[in-house]
């Protein structure tokens, strides 16, 4: 099987559609001699943060001399993103390798009616035979969705859960309330394991407490950082519990990030006792996340990020009041339709000096002419140009704008990503 190959064969699953549940997983897993359990993870669930968190515990363990293996998802442009030991992305023959072994394992489920494993699914399987055979110290895995049917939850133990900001997203399959939203992600957390959580509210506390009482687990909550200092161009500075650290990321909510991962780090230095005070700031001022809040020009000002729900735009707009006050911004935006699209609209446009509506390469894009309907609606009068393909928005943001602060690119990772290799190209 070659590279191609073996990407159009994963692709081609997609048309089994996401199906949540553990059944298919591990059934794909024992054909495959149970690889997961061999490994020794780090899981992070959550609704928005889960990428920048594992980034910054990646970026320390790498710093203390540790093989650490990240499972991401989706790839911003290369698929290789999702697999990935220390900075090194899975090569295409190992791909293409893994592959041929996962759909070995695929096809005899199949031929015993076993179920077919989703797009997910295999890249998971992937994932584990890939980590165990090139003995990773420890694996990061982010949850692609909830968390107790997720199919990174296929793990037995971990040496440490975190779970993120909780807000709504994905309501129709996680429940309509924090709560409802925060059980599915307290799941992730293992029988007498550990788990550290981004302060939540009472209510949402009061899951957590139920659920490490039920597993026998026990519960941290991370605490607060103080922001010293903020550039859009040069990262900030802050404090927690009395130490100074820096992030080259500038997103406001990144600070919240760092601190969650800090804490992290404190609790897994139990089992992995490299990780000292100097490669925690060493790994934290390293960190990047591609498309949070990410600089990818400087003249002219462009900004890409992924906010791709309420309290994604939230965050971002905050981030635009904080940088440019009452300087407005051009907005290229893209939206899935499935999202509560109206209501970050809402956020966002009061910002806007102009938007341009994009249509996003994914099938649950909302089509760029309705993007720009809701946008006139909301903004009567607001400078609204359409681009129904990545070239044509690629090029409209190349099309100087006098009256903007800066371009903003954001609503969905899958705009973020295929926009951003082309300028930065």
């Amino acid at each position: 099987m070659t590279y191609k190959e073996a990407v159009s064969y994963i692709r081609a699953t997609a048309a089994f559609g996401s199906k949540l549940g553990l059944d298919n997983i591990r059934c794909l897993l024992s054909f495959l001699g149970d690889p997961q359990d061999e490994l020794r993870c780090i899981h992070i669930a959550g609704t928005n943060g889960k990428g920048s968190v594992a980034a910054y515990i990646a970026s320390v363990l790498k710093a203390s001399g540790y093989r650490v293996g990240i499972y991401t998802s989706p790839e911003l442009f290369r698929f290789s993103e999702r697999i990935r030991i220390n900075d090194e992305e899975i090569s295409e023959e190992d791909i293409a390798r893994y592959t041929h072994e996962v759909k070995r394992a695929a096809d005899e489920m199949a031929s015993r009616s076993m179920g077919n494993p989703t797009e997910f699914e295999l890249v998971m399987a992937m994932a584990f035979c890939y980590f165990r055979d090139k003995q990773t110290d420890a694996v990061i895995l982010e949850v692609g969705m909830g968390g107790r049917l997720d199919a990174t939850n296929v793990i037995r133990s971990s040496l440490l859960s975190v779970i993120t900001k909780i807000s709504y997203d994905h309501m129709q399959y996680l429940g309509n309330t924090l709560e409802a939203i925060a059980g599915e992600k307290a799941a992730i957390i293992k029988p007498c394991g550990r788990v550290i959580v981004y302060p939540p509210t009472q209510n949402v506390l009061t899951v957590y407490e139920d659920e490490c009482e039920k597993k026998e687990a026990a519960l941290y909550v991370s605490g607060r950082a103080g922001r010293i200092s903020a550039e859009v161009t040069g990262g900030q500075r802050f404090v927690l519990q009395g130490k100074e650290y820096t992030t080259a990321m500038p997103g406001l909510y990144e600070i919240d990030n760092a601190s969650l991962a800090i804490q992290a780090l404190e609790l897994l230095k139990e089992d992995l006792a490299k990780i000292t005070d100097d490669t925690v700031h060493e790994g934290i001022a390293k960190a990047i996340w591609p498309g949070r809040f990410e600089v990818l020009s400087k003249e002219p000002l462009i900004i890409a990020d992924g906010a791709h729900n309420v309290d994604g735009a939230e965050a971002l707009a905050a981030c635009l009041r904080e940088y440019f006050a009452d300087n407005k911004v051009r907005l290229c935006v893209g939206i899935l339709k499935d999202k509560q699209y109206r209501d970050m609209l809402k956020t966002l446009l009061p910002f806007a000096s102009s938007v341009i509506a994009c249509e996003v390469p994914n099938p649950r894009s909302l089509d760029a002419a309705e993007l720009k309907s809701v946008i006139g609606e909301i903004c009567p009068g607001m400078p609204i140009e359409t681009a129904y393909d990545i070239e044509a928005a690629a090029a409209a943001i190349k099309k100087p704008q006098q009256n903007a602060a800066a371009d903003i690119i954001c609503g969905s990772l899958y705009l973020v990503g295929p926009i951003r290799e082309i300028l930065r190209a």
